[in-house]
């Protein structure tokens, strides 16, 4: 501890925090345990010092630090009881009048602008006013007028954002909270019902709002289009007008973290002050409070995200002890750094964004060296810019390397290309930044300047864009479906170690506990090798899809979720989830009948993962998304079978598969007036335990289940028709006789499914029901014997 009291420090505070997170302990013995710790550490420090009280004194600090994260973590997760949160916790009160303070100036997202409010006051129809404190999101077409400071009020709906609907899918709530906005406001009429500039007294806000529009507004001189998009995003950290595309490439090929404004672009401004200064001849002495100043002053121009605040830290620790001729540490800056966001924010810690940037550092802290050397061993170049080349190429490596276990667990992603597309991306990026910026420094002064180097700007961004988009269209640019269980992480964090330490006595012991840990993966997997089925029921809205999975990894999903317009529940849920999953195969895809909100997300699933068979019900109802499912199938020669009453699907270990009903009319499966009747109802047996999917199947359909009732006796119900009063009559239940029943509706639908009529039925046959509406995803497992519900 005696070489990096920070990290040491940093670690117990996250640790603290990280504990609370998950066991929830009481605020008193927090407390307690932080007095005590102090008290005793205060203590043993001022008695007769020896080599064992420092340590003990250690060991009092470092358990100190843990309960002062805990105690944090208890404030930060805890709502107040004015919180604005607590209003927003029921979904349907109708509209409220929001008066608030708009904290920065309001941003364009396509077609909307939103801006975070100061929540002081709210009032629902016919009731008194209420007193709020926190902030909110509000999102509405006509709030571009809106100032930093600005008093108004707003009427609309205040809701709680999403959690993570899905196993794995991004928890926008979590998100939100981490930094301080507590709920989201859409505003319904399209001006403030009232708003009230304030005082002209000089406001940071206001000043950082203002700059930030005046540096758009000459950006849009010299560039525009995706360009344009690009450079807000590397300068401001505004990306919401960049088209997914793009996006996509960038993240295709593991170079994300270029659109976001992080240490890396911190480097660059610092870089360039540091010219300026050196340039206009500005003293050694006033150099650095220059330099500090306006570095923290872009952080809070571009949000103080916590890569800013980071790098904003450890860049004024550099300089200052430049400044003073002395020696600094890189793990302690960085740790200084985490300690100051995590008491600022202690929520960060659970977010991408903070593991991502903290990961990145410590790989090029402990790494980077390593990897020169390897690497110049490799390639003995001589010449300065293939050196720097090699530099560059070592801090690549070093960077995502120490990123690449969080990436490829969020994403499911591998990103092969990304080692070496930084060795283009970096420094045209770092050209692109520096021309921007020179450029709007000089607009001022000369329009001359301002479109010379805005021009160089805008061509590099043009270059960023088109190679990205090469980049990912490459073969083996990035492999999808990459799957890493936690025990493999702790592996390759222990040969990262070993690798560091390689000279070091330490590399026995790191060795050895390498291979312990890798020896209890595969006996883990060895020991849960046992047969079972699980069933995933996806949060699709006003939707249904289903994933079984059954032993030697044979995957069946029934129906794909709904289509959105402009997207789908494949490409928005279930492909995400799959290369998350490291899921690249689904041995069979049941489409029950051709609706939109079963049918839907195949087009994005055909492209994103590969199927070996579609089954359908026979039944075609000409539209335009069916056609299009067709045409998609025949070009990727991907078989579309129809099934017919006792057709079985083969090859699912374990498991009988059988269509029970699809309830056609006749042998040419003739078209249906209600498609809903046409539905295919599957019935799967693993074990000793049943599960029936019946579609939207309506009345007319369970009727003509019920002429064979023994066959539908299951211990797992899918809810028909999403819990409409056309289906789940009580004769069919009670042939049915579920022990669990399943809901898949949207929240908020305007069918108003499932009916309370529908609910009160399955609670008076003692059934119990999830609904997806409420929950998100619903998981259960079975082994063949019991059906456990995991989620």
């Amino acid at each position: 501890m005696a070489r990096y009291p920070a990290l040491f420090l940093a670690l117990a505070f996250g640790g603290g925090i990280l504990g609370q997170h998950f066991l929830q302990l009481p605020l008193s013995l927090s407390a307690i345990s932080l007095l005590a710790a102090t008290l005793s550490a205060f203590y043993t420090f001022t008695q007769t010092k020896t080599s064992s009280q420092t340590r003990i004194v250690n060991t009092l600090l470092l358990f100190a630090a843990c309960s002062a994260g805990m105690l944090r973590a208890t404030f930060a997760e805890a709502i107040p009881v004015h919180e604005v949160s607590r209003w927003a916790e029921t979904e349907d009160e109708g509209e409220v009048l929001l008066l608030g303070e708009a904290l920065e100036a309001p941003e364009q997202r396509r077609d909307y602008w939103r801006v975070p409010i100061a929540a002081h006051a709210l009032q629902r129809s016919d009731t008194a006013i209420t007193t709020l404190q926190g902030t909110v999101l509000a999102s509405g077409k006509q709030l571009q007028s809106l100032a930093a400071g600005d008093q108004v009020i707003l009427r609309g709906r205040l809701l709680l954002a999403d959690e993570a609907r899905n196993p794995g899918a991004f928890d926008y709530r979590a998100y939100l909270r981490a930094n301080e906005i507590f709920a989201l406001f859409y505003c319904s009429d399209s001006t403030p019902v009232w708003s009230q500039q304030p005082s002209k007294r000089w406001s940071l806000t206001r000043f950082s709002a203002g700059a930030r529009a005046w540096l758009e507004k000459q950006m849009a001189r010299f560039s525009n289009g995706q360009e344009l998009a690009l450079i807000k995003g590397l300068l401001l950290g505004n990306v919401a007008e960049l088209d997914q595309e793009v996006i996509e490439s960038f993240a295709r090929t593991g170079m994300i973290h270029i659109l976001s404004v992080s240490g890396l672009h911190v480097g660059f401004i610092a870089l360039l002050l540091v010219i300026a200064t050196g340039l206009l001849r500005v003293p050694k002495r006033w150099q650095w409070p220059m330099v500090i100043v306006a570095l923290w002053f872009y952080a809070y121009l571009t949000g103080m995200k916590p890569p800013i605040v980071r790098a904003t830290v450890m860049g004024s620790v550099l300089l200052v002890g430049r400044a003073f001729e002395r020696e600094t540490n890189l793990p302690n800056n960085l740790s200084v750094a985490a300690l100051l966001i995590l008491l600022w924010q202690p929520l960060q810690l659970f977010q991408l964004g903070f593991q991502l940037s903290f990961m990145a550092m410590f790989g090029l802290a402990y790494l980077y060296k390593p990897m020169h050397v390897l690497f110049s061993r490799l390639m003995p170049w001589r010449r300065q810019p293939l050196r720097w080349a090699i530099a560059l190429l070592a801090v690549s490596f070093a960077a995502q390397l120490g990123t690449l276990p969080i990436l490829v667990t969020a994403y499911g992603r591998l990103p092969i290309t990304a080692m070496w597309g930084n060795l283009v991306v970096i420094p045209i990026s770092f050209v692109t930044v520096a021309t921007a910026a020179v450029a709007c420094l000089f607009a001022p002064l000369s329009n001359f300047m301002l479109q010379t180097y805005g021009a160089v700007a805008d061509l590099t961004a043009t270059v960023m864009i088109v190679f990205t988009q090469w980049l990912a269209t490459l073969p083996g640019a990035y492999v999808e479906g990459v799957h890493l269980a936690p025990l493999l992480v702790v592996f390759y964090l222990m040969a990262l170690a070993t690798f560091i330490v390689w000279r070091k006595r330490a590399r026995g012991w790191l060795s050895l506990s390498a291979l312990l840990v890798l020896n209890l993966y595969v006996w883990n997997e060895a020991l849960n090798a046992e047969p079972r089925l699980r069933v995933t029921f996806f949060d699709v809205g006003q939707g249904d899809a289903a994933l079984l999975e059954f032993p030697q990894e044979k995957r069946l999903l029934i129906d794909t979720g709904s289509w959105f317009g402009e997207t789908s529940a494949g490409a928005r849920v279930l492909a995400p989830y799959f290369h998350r999953q490291g899921i690249r195969r689904l041995h069979a895809v049941i489409i029950s009948h051709p609706h939109a909100d079963h049918l839907g997300g195949l087009p994005a699933l055909l492209a994103a993962i590969k199927i070996d068979t579609v089954y359908h019900c026979g039944v075609n109802s000409h539209s335009e998304l069916e056609q299009r499912c067709a045409r998609l199938l025949d070009s990727l020669n991907v078989p579309h079978k129809a099934l017919r009453a006792g057709a079985r699907l083969v090859g699912f270990a374990g498991a009988e598969i059988t269509a029970l009903c699809t309830n056609a009319p006749g042998p040419d499966r003739m078209q249906y007036e209600n498609l809903n009747e046409a539905s295919l109802v599957m019935k799967i047996i693993f074990g000793r335990v049943a599960l029936l999917f019946p579609g939207d199947a309506e009345q007319m359909s369970e009727s003509h289940l019920l002429r064979h009732a023994r066959a539908l006796n299951s211990d797992l119900l899918k809810v028909a028709h999403h819990g409409s009063r056309t289906s789940s009559t009580e004769e069919f239940l009670q042939a049915v006789t579920p022990q669990w029943a399943v809901i898949s509706a949207g929240r908020r639908n305007r069918f108003e499914h499932p009916h309370e009529e529908v609910l009160e039925r399955y609670e008076r046959l003692g059934i119990s029901t999830v609904r997806t509406d409420q929950n998100g995803a619903v998981i259960f497992e079975t082994e063949g014997i019991s059906l456990k519900r995991l989620r």
